[in-house]
């Protein structure tokens, strides 16, 4: 019989490791979403979604034998909190598919920093933390940032016409900010489940959900593959399920402020994918509006290191 001490999940304080599978993580997430970007130049969304899925389904399954098998990574008390995180995954991986099928790389990923700011509306709005005013504004300053990018991708000039707004453009642009707040939230819930759930069961449920929604959509619009799209499939469940799994561990080794900064290694990555790969340079509009994100994404983890060490410092002297 299994007791609660062995199934609960403690967090650790390894903070080396966990910088270094994140690292990691942001290195092959955009490697794995330039390939799917190349494969949606001929199968829908829907159908790369469930071939994603299952072909990084595999390998974590197989990962599970090392682990106890199957029953003992994926057990839990706490079915509910999956299924409000996996609904909440869901909804994110499908706004950001349609966004990698329309708009380049480093657009996409531009918008995606935006995530810190969504965590202190999330964190203000939902669990009632006081944000300080300087973190508002540099709130405020982010989302300059988000203005300066949406002219950058709504403008469109062209040789002998005049400059005109591409609804299309700017449409994918909504879709990536949505896909971010869902993506913040997304990271809340899946630091909630580290304390409690294998980092396996925290990669593998959101595939097999994925399977099971996108499966009917499938019927009787499966586009037929040569064996080069398998191989390059299962090239991208390899590297998308190594991304997974890495993330989990380092959310359960290191705090996620200390990860935060982090995340904006990947740009560098995407540039150079868009320039190499479609020979797409960056526009000084994305690239002024990634440095104004970043900064205001770096100050706020500056001042809420600072409101940490402040309040610390408080409590050693009032003991």
């Amino acid at each position: 019989m299994t007791t609660e001490t062995t199934i609960n999940r403690t967090l650790q304080n390894r903070a080396v490791l966990g910088v270094f599978l994140m690292i990691l993580a942001l290195g092959l997430y955009p490697l794995s979403d330039a390939f799917v970007k190349h494969l949606m130049t001929t199968y829908s969304v829907p159908q790369i979604s469930f071939l994603r899925a299952i072909t990084r389904l595999l390998p974590l399954f197989i990962a599970t034998m090392f682990q106890g098998g199957p029953l003992a990574v994926l057990g839990t008390k706490y079915p509910t909190r999956h299924i409000l995180r996996l609904a909440v995954n869901l909804a994110y991986t499908y706004a950001f598919m349609f966004a990698f099928s329309r708009g380049s790389l480093t657009i996409v990923y531009t918008l995606s920093y935006t995530s810190p700011l969504f965590m202190i509306l999330l964190s203000a709005l939902m669990l009632k933390e006081n944000v300080s005013r300087e973190r508002w504004m540099a709130v405020g300053v982010g989302l300059l940032g988000v203005t300066i990018a949406m002219v950058g991708i709504g403008l469109n000039p062209r040789p002998g016409a005049n400059v005109t707004f591409e609804l299309a453009a700017l449409a994918v642009a909504a879709l990536v900010l949505g896909g971010t707040f869902l993506g913040a939230l997304n990271k809340i819930l899946m630091r909630k489940l580290a304390a409690t759930e294998h980092s396996l069961a925290i990669a593998i449920y959101p595939n097999i959900v994925m399977i099971a929604v996108t499966f009917p959509f499938l019927i009787g619009t499966w586009q037929s593959m040569p064996w080069t799209h398998w191989g390059l499939f299962a090239i991208v469940g390899l590297i998308t399920a190594a991304a997974q799994y890495a993330i989990a561990q380092a959310l359960r080794f290191t705090q996620a402020s200390i990860l935060a900064p982090i995340d904006y290694s990947s740009f560098f990555w995407v540039a150079a994918l868009d320039f190499f790969w479609w020979q797409k340079s960056i526009d000084m509009y994305t690239l002024t509006a990634a440095v104004v994100i970043v900064g205001s994404n770096l100050y706020i983890l500056y001042r809420t290191r600072r409101e940490e060490r402040l309040k610390k410092e408080a409590l050693a002297r009032a003991v």
